[in-house]
């Protein structure tokens, strides 16, 4: 019988809009042997598949921006994200919309996902309200 080898991703944080914030997450990234990259302005209409640096995607050539500030967690499994979370706390890195990538959105682009993750932002503020 053959086994089946999956690549394991390497990890990655990604960071768009964070301007002078990044220079503390590469910090934490490097304390934790963890890859920074930050997503240029100009590539909000990508894919995150791609910016991640999945197989099976590329560029779409899209120059689009938007507006706000994210990180982007891949390759990174729960025990691990809790320590970079942690370490991001303990440098006092404030930014609100993390996501981590998924099957459901390495498909959809910086835009949406700044969307989405806004949406939600905005919906766990509003129960914390109560």
């Amino acid at each position: 019988m053959k086994s089946r080898i999956i690549p394991t991703l390497p990890e990655t944080v990604l960071s768009y809009g964070i301007g002078e914030k990044a220079e503390a997450l590469d910090r934490v990234a490097g304390a934790l042997d963890i890859t920074h990259k930050i997503i240029s302005e100009d590539q909000a209409g990508e894919q995150v598949g791609f910016l991640a640096g999945y197989e099976g995607f590329s560029s779409n050539g899209s120059k689009i921006t938007a507006q706000g500030e994210c990180v982007i967690f891949s390759g990174i499994d729960r025990d691990r994200l809790d320590v970079v979370l942690k370490a991001m706390r303990g440098e006092g890195l404030k930014i609100p919309l993390k996501a981590v990538v998924t099957p459901s959105n390495q498909s959809q682009t910086v835009v949406w996902l700044l969307e989405e993750l806004a949406k939600e932002h905005e919906a766990m503020a509003k129960m914390g309200r109560r």
